[in-house]
């Protein structure tokens, strides 16, 4: 079949605004904890980061999803299982070994005083594996980061597989139905929030609930059917979307002082969420559904820029609030330009060395993910 251009597009979109997502934690000490962060607070950046969080990870994991599934019209069982541990497993590995200690290293310059060396600190962050008990450890400890995005997707990935061929030998047919309906796709966001209440809670959503949003992009977002009815019904999507984010935000969440709207554990942050999602879908297969040397550049590098960009982030946040007397929305600023223009150079510069490419996930067009 034909590549769904928008998808990519979608993609990368969704990767980009991961630099304004993740600024944004530096300046939100109360909500959220980060590597580095300002004494300043800054509600913007808040206000940003709640309306970003809730469906960022899901529309990342649903296109996984339709993605796989088209993967494996295309592949073996055994061609999609390689494919997925070269593209997700090597670079998920690479990554906690060459990516993770720098960022711990400007984590614990941060904690414990710029005294501390990248020896000590890369010492430190392995020597701390046996005490391993999160995912995303914040003061030079062993993490990996957000590289849990793809150990999750790896997993997911190896598990999906396995359903997929259980159920075309037990059922011998397509899962999911042609249509379910928007009425029924809204209401997933039960199941979806039910899920969420059950395990560790990475970006306010757990394992099973990103599991469940991969098979749902893989049985049913990835039909036609499906994505016709999304695009038909864009504009109630978008308003209610719109609606929802406004409500929990500046309603109960951050001017009203009930932060609990705004968390993994509330139905009102997995609708919201889901809802974005659907709405996001259909607006963009009405509107991205095309390819330019731009926009194919960005899918090709939006893969290994998501890998490096939190290090390059966390470095560039680290040095910005070292200058004094900055207002916190012209540092917001810098860390966000700053660290987008030197993640594409490191990756321009990746990209040009022999044999490091299968590192950091960095591949040509026609051999990206999905």
């Amino acid at each position: 079949m034909a590549r769904l251009h928008y998808l990519d597009n979608l993609r990368w979109a969704a990767i980009l605004l991961l630099f304004p997502f993740h600024a944004a934690f530096v300046f939100c000490p109360v909500s959220y904890s980060y590597y580095v962060q300002s004494g300043q607070s800054f509600v913007a950046a808040q206000c940003l980061a709640a309306a970003i969080e809730p469906w960022i990870m899901p529309l990342l994991f649903c296109i996984a999803g339709m993605s796989a599934r088209y993967a494996l019209r295309k592949r073996t069982p055994r061609g999609f299982f390689a494919e997925r541990t070269r593209r997700l497993l090597v670079p998920f590995l690479a990554g906690v070994a060459l990516v993770c200690p720098v960022i711990a290293y400007y984590a614990q310059k941060f904690h414990d005083g710029p005294e501390v060396t990248f020896p000590e600190a890369v010492a430190h962050f392995f020597g701390s594996i046996a005490g391993f008990h999160g995912l995303d450890r914040m003061a030079g400890d062993f993490s990996v980061a957000h590289l849990w995005f793809i150990a999750f997707l790896f997993v997911i990935s190896v598990c999906t597989l396995c359903l997929v061929l259980l159920w075309r030998r037990l059922a011998g047919s397509s899962p999911g139905p042609e249509d379910p309906g928007l009425f029924v796709l809204l209401l997933l966001f039960v199941p979806f929030w039910a899920l969420n209440l059950a395990g560790y809670l990475v970006t306010q959503y757990s394992f099973l609930a990103y599991f469940a949003f991969f098979l749902t992009g893989y049985c049913l977002l990835s039909k036609d059917a499906v994505q016709v009815r999304l695009e038909a019904c864009r504009v109630p999507l978008l308003v209610l979307w719109i609606a929802l984010a406004a409500g929990a935000i500046i309603g109960g969440g951050i001017f009203l002082g009930q932060p609990g709207v705004l968390w993994g554990t509330s139905p009102v942050f997995v609708l919201t969420g889901w809802v974005g999602v659907l709405a996001l879908l259909g607006t963009g297969r009405h509107l991205l559904e095309r390819a330019t040397p731009l926009t194919e550049y960005l899918a090709t590098a939006s893969y290994p820029v998501y890998i490096l960009h939190q290090a390059v982030l966390v470095a560039v946040a680290y040095y910005v609030l070292l200058l004094p007397a900055i207002p916190a929305v012209l540092q917001f600023a810098a860390i966000i330009v700053l660290s987008l223009l030197l993640t594409f150079a490191v990756y321009e510069i990746l990209r040009r060395i022999p044999g490091v490419g299968v590192l950091f996930g960095i591949a040509g067009p026609k051999t990206r993910q999905g």
